[in-house]
């Protein structure tokens, strides 16, 4: 699983946001309006959770996700509350 390189890293609220919009389909310039950041910062949200979930792209990063999701594996990690 993507965790096993990263157990103690979590993504954070910000994070999360991000990883919630782009499992949706959104573009980078479409995230960062919806956000009120920059693209710029986009890209280095999504560079973060490339490390944290161990993948090389967004494709990948949203087959993880959806993956992990969809088995209930790690499900709070991508809720907006803290355990």
């Amino acid at each position: 699983m993507a965790w096993t390189n990263q157990p103690n890293r979590r993504p954070n609220t910000r994070q999360r946001n991000v990883l919630q919009l782009v499992t949706k389909g959104l573009r980078n310039s479409e995230i960062g309006e919806q956000l009120g950041i920059s693209e710029r910062s986009v890209k280095s949200y999504l560079s973060q959770l490339f490390l944290i979930f161990d993948v090389t792209n967004r494709t990948e990063l949203v087959g993880v996700v959806l993956t992990e999701t969809a088995l209930g594996t790690h499900a709070r990690s991508f809720s907006n509350h803290t355990p």
